[in-house]
Protein backbone atom coordinates (compact mmCIF):
# COMPACT_ATOMS: atom_id res chain seq x y z
CA UNK A 1 0.00 0.00 0.00
CA UNK A 2 1.29 3.13 -0.76
CA UNK A 3 1.16 6.49 1.29
CA UNK A 4 2.36 9.82 0.40
CA UNK A 5 4.89 11.38 2.88
CA UNK A 6 5.88 15.44 2.50
CA UNK A 7 8.79 16.96 3.50
CA UNK A 8 8.33 20.45 3.97
CA UNK A 9 12.17 21.98 4.27
CA UNK A 10 12.36 25.78 4.60
CA UNK A 11 15.47 25.56 2.65
CA UNK A 12 15.98 29.24 2.20
CA UNK A 13 15.38 31.16 5.99
CA UNK A 14 13.52 34.25 6.04
CA UNK A 15 15.00 36.84 8.05
CA UNK A 16 12.86 40.14 9.63
CA UNK A 17 12.78 43.13 7.64
CA UNK A 18 12.81 46.85 8.66
CA UNK A 19 9.34 46.91 7.04
CA UNK A 20 7.06 43.89 6.27
CA UNK A 21 6.58 43.95 2.35
CA UNK A 22 3.11 43.95 1.03
CA UNK A 23 1.42 41.87 -1.90
CA UNK A 24 2.46 43.72 -4.93
CA UNK A 25 0.08 46.93 -6.09
CA UNK A 26 -1.04 46.81 -9.58
CA UNK A 27 1.74 49.86 -10.34
CA UNK A 28 4.54 47.43 -9.04
CA UNK A 29 3.18 44.99 -11.10
CA UNK A 30 2.94 47.13 -14.54
CA UNK A 31 6.74 48.29 -13.49
CA UNK A 32 7.81 44.76 -13.20
CA UNK A 33 6.65 41.88 -15.57
CA UNK A 34 8.79 39.76 -15.66
CA UNK A 35 8.97 39.26 -11.99
CA UNK A 36 4.94 39.33 -11.50
CA UNK A 37 4.99 36.48 -14.46
CA UNK A 38 7.82 34.44 -13.35
CA UNK A 39 6.58 30.87 -12.86
CA UNK A 40 5.49 29.78 -9.25
CA UNK A 41 6.55 33.54 -7.71
CA UNK A 42 5.23 35.96 -5.49
CA UNK A 43 5.49 39.60 -6.12
CA UNK A 44 5.56 41.80 -2.68
CA UNK A 45 6.54 45.27 -2.43
CA UNK A 46 7.44 48.00 -0.33
CA UNK A 47 6.74 50.95 -0.54
CA UNK A 48 9.04 53.80 -1.36
CA UNK A 49 8.65 58.14 -2.24
CA UNK A 50 10.26 60.61 -2.72
CA UNK A 51 10.78 63.82 -5.29
CA UNK A 52 14.25 63.74 -5.85
CA UNK A 53 16.85 61.13 -6.40
CA UNK A 54 18.22 61.71 -2.95
CA UNK A 55 14.66 61.76 -1.33
CA UNK A 56 14.13 58.42 -3.45
CA UNK A 57 17.02 56.90 -2.21
CA UNK A 58 16.91 57.75 1.56
CA UNK A 59 13.30 56.23 1.54
CA UNK A 60 14.91 53.19 -0.11
CA UNK A 61 17.16 52.62 3.36
CA UNK A 62 14.77 53.10 5.49
CA UNK A 63 12.46 50.15 4.47
CA UNK A 64 14.74 48.06 2.01
CA UNK A 65 14.37 43.70 3.23
CA UNK A 66 16.62 41.76 4.71
CA UNK A 67 18.34 38.33 2.99
CA UNK A 68 18.48 35.84 5.13
CA UNK A 69 21.51 36.56 6.60
CA UNK A 70 20.35 39.96 8.03
CA UNK A 71 21.53 42.02 5.14
CA UNK A 72 19.41 44.39 3.55
CA UNK A 73 19.57 45.08 -0.24
CA UNK A 74 17.01 47.51 -2.49
CA UNK A 75 15.94 44.05 -3.57
CA UNK A 76 15.34 40.26 -1.79
CA UNK A 77 14.94 36.83 -3.37
CA UNK A 78 13.31 34.04 -1.33
CA UNK A 79 12.96 31.31 -1.75
CA UNK A 80 11.61 27.74 -0.04
CA UNK A 81 11.43 23.92 -1.92
CA UNK A 82 8.60 21.42 -0.66
CA UNK A 83 9.80 17.82 -1.67
CA UNK A 84 7.06 15.43 -1.79
CA UNK A 85 7.55 11.70 -2.10
CA UNK A 86 5.79 7.93 -1.49
CA UNK A 87 5.74 4.77 0.77
CA UNK A 88 5.58 1.61 0.68
CA UNK A 89 5.63 -0.52 3.39
CA UNK A 90 7.79 2.28 5.38
CA UNK A 91 10.59 2.63 2.51
CA UNK A 92 10.55 5.68 0.26
CA UNK A 93 10.26 5.50 -2.84
CA UNK A 94 12.61 7.32 -4.94
CA UNK A 95 11.05 7.34 -8.35
CA UNK A 96 7.93 8.95 -6.96
CA UNK A 97 9.43 12.30 -5.98
CA UNK A 98 8.55 15.51 -6.61
CA UNK A 99 9.70 19.30 -5.67
CA UNK A 100 7.69 22.37 -5.91
CA UNK A 101 9.06 25.72 -5.22
CA UNK A 102 7.60 28.88 -3.43
CA UNK A 103 9.94 32.18 -4.91
CA UNK A 104 9.21 35.61 -3.43
CA UNK A 105 11.06 38.39 -4.37
CA UNK A 106 10.14 41.95 -2.86
CA UNK A 107 11.10 45.08 -5.11
CA UNK A 108 11.32 48.74 -3.99
CA UNK A 109 7.54 50.12 -5.23
CA UNK A 110 7.55 53.61 -5.63
CA UNK A 111 4.82 55.66 -5.58
CA UNK A 112 6.03 59.06 -6.38
CA UNK A 113 7.25 57.88 -9.82
CA UNK A 114 5.20 60.88 -11.99
CA UNK A 115 7.49 63.49 -9.53
CA UNK A 116 10.84 62.23 -11.41
CA UNK A 117 11.06 63.83 -14.54
CA UNK A 118 12.89 63.82 -17.39
CA UNK A 119 16.53 62.35 -16.86
CA UNK A 120 15.58 61.64 -13.40
CA UNK A 121 12.99 59.69 -14.05
CA UNK A 122 14.56 57.57 -17.22
CA UNK A 123 17.64 57.12 -14.35
CA UNK A 124 15.23 55.29 -11.99
CA UNK A 125 13.54 52.95 -14.86
CA UNK A 126 17.13 51.99 -15.83
CA UNK A 127 17.83 51.01 -12.31
CA UNK A 128 14.10 49.48 -11.59
CA UNK A 129 14.63 47.25 -14.81
CA UNK A 130 18.21 46.44 -14.00
CA UNK A 131 17.14 45.03 -10.22
CA UNK A 132 14.00 43.37 -11.59
CA UNK A 133 16.80 41.51 -13.62
CA UNK A 134 18.79 40.50 -11.36
CA UNK A 135 16.45 39.37 -8.91
CA UNK A 136 14.26 37.16 -11.97
CA UNK A 137 17.81 36.05 -12.75
CA UNK A 138 17.61 34.74 -8.99
CA UNK A 139 14.90 33.22 -8.84
CA UNK A 140 15.79 31.36 -12.43
CA UNK A 141 18.58 29.76 -10.38
CA UNK A 142 16.02 28.52 -7.24
CA UNK A 143 13.45 27.41 -10.33
CA UNK A 144 16.09 24.74 -12.17
CA UNK A 145 17.71 24.35 -8.35
CA UNK A 146 13.96 22.44 -7.80
CA UNK A 147 14.05 20.75 -11.36
CA UNK A 148 17.43 19.22 -10.56
CA UNK A 149 16.64 18.18 -6.67
CA UNK A 150 14.06 16.60 -8.40
CA UNK A 151 15.64 14.66 -10.58
CA UNK A 152 18.32 13.67 -8.08
CA UNK A 153 15.66 12.17 -5.84
CA UNK A 154 14.40 10.73 -8.05
CA UNK A 155 17.91 8.69 -8.67
CA UNK A 156 18.09 7.98 -5.17
CA UNK A 157 18.51 4.36 -4.03
CA UNK A 158 16.67 5.23 -0.35
CA UNK A 159 15.00 7.71 2.16
CA UNK A 160 18.90 8.64 3.19
CA UNK A 161 20.08 9.43 -0.72
CA UNK A 162 16.80 11.35 -1.40
CA UNK A 163 17.53 13.55 1.51
CA UNK A 164 21.47 14.02 0.29
CA UNK A 165 20.21 14.69 -2.55
CA UNK A 166 17.95 17.45 -1.05
CA UNK A 167 20.42 18.53 0.85
CA UNK A 168 23.19 19.08 -1.44
CA UNK A 169 21.20 20.58 -4.54
CA UNK A 170 20.20 23.33 -1.62
CA UNK A 171 23.58 23.49 -0.52
CA UNK A 172 24.36 24.62 -4.60
CA UNK A 173 21.38 26.63 -5.41
CA UNK A 174 22.78 28.98 -2.11
CA UNK A 175 26.21 28.68 -3.35
CA UNK A 176 25.19 29.62 -6.97
CA UNK A 177 23.31 32.73 -5.91
CA UNK A 178 25.76 33.77 -3.70
CA UNK A 179 28.71 33.35 -6.51
CA UNK A 180 25.81 35.69 -8.55
CA UNK A 181 26.18 38.54 -5.97
CA UNK A 182 29.37 38.54 -5.21
CA UNK A 183 30.29 38.65 -9.72
CA UNK A 184 27.69 41.40 -10.02
CA UNK A 185 27.97 43.40 -6.53
CA UNK A 186 24.39 42.59 -5.77
CA UNK A 187 23.77 43.62 -9.13
CA UNK A 188 25.60 47.07 -9.34
CA UNK A 189 28.07 46.27 -12.06
CA UNK A 190 24.17 44.94 -14.41
CA UNK A 191 23.07 48.59 -13.76
CA UNK A 192 21.10 48.48 -10.27
CA UNK A 193 22.62 51.51 -9.05
CA UNK A 194 20.48 54.51 -7.88
CA UNK A 195 21.52 57.18 -7.83
CA UNK A 196 24.55 56.80 -10.10
CA UNK A 197 26.92 59.36 -8.69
Amino acid sequence: MLTTALLALVLQTTAPTSADPQPATERLRAAAPAAAAFPDTTLLGYEVTGRSPRTVRESINESKPADPQGQRHDAVTRWRYQPRWMRRDSQCVPETATVEVQITIILPDLATRGALAGREGEAWDRYFDALVGHEVNHARVARTGAEQMQQAMRAASDCAGMQAAVEGINRAVQAANDQYDQQTGHGRTEGAVYPRR
